[in-house]
């Protein structure tokens, strides 16, 4: 069959991937997911050149890529989704290229490529800025070590340690993955050449990824390929961040134009406990490596109801090879429980283990092949498949409910504030969640600057120090509060009702 009738499901399900997304596009286009704001800003500095765009703690891939949008004249959210789109695009080439490999059957291949379409169209505008690309990149470097070829071929060894650089650059848990992955994949590939292959793409990996981490070792002052590791493990570790000894209340933003503190958490965090500080912390890890146990299996369930039983086909896999030769199977299984090892120390909801979709689909699609050509009921068996492949559209469905129109209000109510002269910094008492999105949200429309509040039990007066201390200059609140001095002279409301669901009043001039 010629390669292009081959592709020819990834071809079309593109072009459908393509068209729903711009028809959607306008009812989607204010929403920002909780990294957006920061990552989009950092994107607008790298497109003017501002060097402050140089983060340790949000990956850089997409910002590149965005910002050479930004700076052909392309707004900076729809830049994101189209750069993402690009990533969708090679997440779901490199799941066709899996389905040819395991020989899934034509019918079948049409089916999961329409569905990943779909799942794709929710999942660019879920995550607009490091999964898709992670995944995509890394799962290149897995099909190019399934491939015949491999072993014999060094420059495939080099491609993937380019690749697993690329994949670092997306998004830095890719790091100590593709390490990690490299070494136990070519091990059971090649017991003769794994340790050539591994230190090949290693150090291919290294030495293209040693200018980033340079970079980073010059802004912070510390060796580290990434500030997220450290952090997330830190904060999950103990329950919440440690603010650095001169945080009261607020927490300013790292610059002065920045949105809000998420920006660069680094410079806002202090100390950062780990588990092997004391008996105490390795406890409290044991129980969370408990807890993320419960939350994996709740994020596979998320995926596809039918993706615990993949897992279980998957150990079958690894534990039952017939034969010494190396089966692709059992290779794309090893990755496939190699990958979430590193949450297991911080957190775990569906995007985290994308990774697993497509390599969910094969296994899956191959046990229906199995049953398809056995002697079962053939009824049931043609409905399996569907089932099968819509199980992986529930959660996408839902998503793209609640995130219609998302943002819409908030962009509305900046412009407002731009109108009535409302510009600088604020802060506002908001509960976690959807409350904090929308200030967050706020400020990233509106180009005002949130000095965040991250404790909930106190009075608006109480943060009145914080706020002389700070300079912040607007009191915002969703509520009927009416914000007063500390001798109890009310602060002058600058909305007076003109904008709903919004109080402004200015403390500072």
């Amino acid at each position: 069959m010629h390669p292009i009738q081959k592709y020819m499901p990834f071809f079309i399900s593109a072009l459908l991937m393509g068209t729903v997304l711009y028809f959607i596009f306008p009812h989607y286009q204010y929403y920002i997911d909780p990294d957006g704001t920061a990552y989009l800003t950092i994107a607008k500095r790298y497109a003017s050149g501002d060097g402050r765009a140089i983060n340790g703690y949000w990956s850089p891939w997409s910002c590149w890529l965005t910002a050479i949008l930004i700076k052909t004249g392309v707004q900076a959210i729809p830049a994101s989704v189209i750069i993402n789109a690009f990533g969708a695009t090679g997440f779901l080439y490199i799941s066709q290229s899996f389905f040819l490999k395991f020989g899934i059957i034509r019918n079948l291949q049409w089916l999961l490529n329409i569905t990943l379409a779909l799942f794709l169209c929710y999942a660019i505008f879920w995550q607009s800025f490091d999964d898709l690309w992670e995944c995509f990149f890394l799962l290149s470097t897995l099909r190019i070590m399934l491939g015949s070829r491999f072993t014999g071929t060094p420059g495939l060894w080099v491609a993937i340690g380019a690749l697993g650089t690329l994949a670092y650059f997306a998004k830095a848990y890719s790091f100590p993955f593709f390490i990690l992955n490299t070494i136990c994949c070519s091990y059971f590939i090649d017991k003769k050449t794994w340790l050539k292959i591994s230190l090949t793409a290693i150090l291919v990996m290294l030495l293209l990824s040693l200018p980033w981490i340079l970079i980073l070792h010059h802004k912070y002052g510390i060796w580290t390929t990434s500030t997220a590791g450290t952090l997330n493990t830190s904060w999950y570790l103990v329950g919440h961040p440690q603010w650095k000894q001169s945080i009261n209340l607020l927490i300013p933003p790292p610059y002065p134009d920045s949105p809000y503190y998420w920006e660069d958490p680094w410079l806002a965090n202090g100390a950062t406990p780990h588990f092997w500080n004391s008996w105490h912390l390795l406890g409290l890890q044991a129980l969370r490596i408990g807890v993320n146990i419960l939350k994996l299996l709740g994020s596979m369930l998320q995926l596809s109801v039918f993706l615990p039983v993949i897992l279980f086909l998957l150990t079958r896999f690894i534990s039952n090879r017939k034969t010494r030769l190396p089966d692709p199977a059992f290779i794309m299984a090893v990755s496939a429980f190699l990958f979430p090892i590193g949450y297991l120390l911080v957190n775990f909801e569906p995007r985290y283990i994308w990774y697993w979709v497509p390599i969910g689909m094969v296994t899956g699609a191959l046990l229906l092949q199995d049953q398809m050509t056995g002697h079962g009921n053939k009824k049931a068996i043609g409905v399996l498949p569907v089932l099968f492949t819509l199980s992986f559209l529930i959660i996408p469905v839902w998503g793209m409910v609640k995130m219609y129109d998302e943002g819409e209000q908030e962009n509305a109510i900046a412009l407002q504030l731009k109108q009535l002269n409302i510009r600088g910094s604020f802060t506002a008492i908001v509960k976690p969640g959807a409350e904090s999105q929308r200030m967050e949200r706020l400020a990233y429309f509106s180009g005002n600057q949130l000095y965040s509040i991250p404790k909930q039990d106190i009075s608006a007066k109480e943060v009145l120090p914080d706020m002389r201390r700070y300079h912040v200059k607007y009191f915002f609140t969703t509520d009927t509060t009416r914000l007063s001095d500390e001798q109890g002279n009310p602060f002058p409301e600058l909305t007076r009702g003109r904008i709903s669901g919004l109080k402004v009043f200015q403390v500072n001039p």
